[in-house]
Parts: C-alpha cells; sequence; structure tokens
C-alpha cells in the first residue's frame, strides 16, 4: 500500500466456503466417538486380534479422528489462505500461506460489480462479488455483507450499486 492510502475493509472469506470440510469433520469424530465408546462391538469383516495391543474398534476409532482433525486443518488453511483488501484506490485479493498471489485492480480499471447470492446465502448474508474490468476479475467468495461491499465498491467506481437493497 501506498502511503497516505486507507483500508476501507479488510476481510477473509466465511468459514462457510469450506462447509464440506467442517462436515467431513463432524461426521469423522462421530465416527471415532461411537467406535471408541464401544456403541459398536465388533464388526465381522474386521479382525478381532489386536493389533500393537490395540483393539480393532481403538484403530478404527484413531483413523476416523486423524480424517476429522486433517478436514479441520485443510477448512482452516483454505480459509487463512484468501485476504481481501479495499482500500480508498484500489481492491486486493491475496491467496497462499507458502507460496503467495497477489492480484490487485485500481479502481480507474473497474467495469462492473456482480453479485451473486444463492437463497441459503441470502439468509446468511454471505455472497460472492465477481470484480471487473474488461480484461480481467477479481472474485471475493463468500464475504460478509456483500451488498454493503457492492455499494462500497460502486461509489468507488462513480455510479451507485444495482439492485434492491
Amino acid at each position: 500500500m501506498y502511503q497516505g492510502e486507507q483500508t476501507l475493509l479488510e476481510t477473509r472469506p466465511t468459514r462457510l466456503i469450506s462447509f464440506k470440510y467442517y462436515v467431513l469433520m463432524v461426521l469423522s469424530w462421530a465416527l471415532s466417538i461411537v467406535f471408541l465408546g464401544g456403541f459398536i462391538e465388533q464388526i465381522p469383516v474386521i479382525p478381532t486380534t489386536p493389533i500393537l495391543g490395540w483393539s480393532s474398534n481403538t484403530i478404527i476409532a484413531i483413523f476416523f479422528a486423524a480424517v476429522g482433525l486433517l478436514s479441520l486443518l485443510t477448512a482452516e488453511l483454505g480459509r487463512a489462505a484468501t485476504h481481501y483488501i479495499i482500500t480508498d484506490n484500489k481492491i486486493i485479493r491475496q491467496d497462499g500461506i507458502l507460496n503467495k498471489r497477489t492480484m490487485m485492480v485500481p479502481y480507474t480499471q473497474l467495469e462492473k460489480v456482480d453479485l451473486n447470492q444463492s437463497l441459503l446465502q441470502r439468509v446468511l448474508r454471505i455472497g460472492t462479488l465477481l470484480v471487473d474490468t474488461g480484461d480481467d476479475h477479481i472474485t471475493i467468495d463468500m464475504v460478509p455483507h456483500p451488498r454493503k461491499v457492492q455499494e462500497l465498491l460502486s461509489q468507488r467506481m462513480g455510479r451507485r450499486a444495482f439492485g434492491p437493497r
């Protein structure tokens, strides 16, 4: 950012962008509890001989717990890897944790700002903005209060956002 440039909005995608990973985490941990708690005594296909002193139920429970932890890490790292910054001069999208990718679009290049929301996204007040320059575009995924962000960007373009409030 340049000296004197002000940040108007700094945000990340909502956690709903990784919803499938959170569902997998909950299901995996529930299965882990089922196997660890002994709710399923023995599954006929799995050998009942202890491996390294652990029962087959304990090993299966550890497997599902590890899958749940891996899905949680995937969800959080995916969300943490994306960062949106809107300043008084430009829009910035930063992607990546180890390998960074930064896209910047000055307001002078903006042609339109489109808002896409499903019914569920409208209820949850989240949405995806497509910022178009004619030659290129930046997608701002699953941002909270997308109508306000669209209005902010449209005002910077010198025109009002379209659509009902």
